[in-house]
């Protein structure tokens, strides 16, 4: 049987490995964050510049509304 010390011995171990799992996982949600907010502002710079070309008048034909060439 495992005296007082051994048990507070296993759990300070057993925190610290916690502590470090806690600590990474911390670092990639950090990580995705900071790529998630990057790629929502592309996709916003995106949308703006389709709605500029959009309201230019030039021709912007949607690819989906085109008939195939063999039609």
């Amino acid at each position: 049987m495992k005296t007082d010390a051994e048990k507070i011995c296993d759990l300070e171990i057993a925190l610290a490995h916690l502590q470090r799992q806690y600590d990474l996982l911390n670092e990639v949600v950090t990580a995705q964050s900071i790529q998630l907010d990057r790629l929502q502002k592309r996709i916003t710079k995106w949308e703006q510049t389709v709605e500029t070309l959009k309201n230019k008048g030039e021709s912007f034909d949607d690819p989906l509304s085109e008939k195939p060439p063999h039609y």
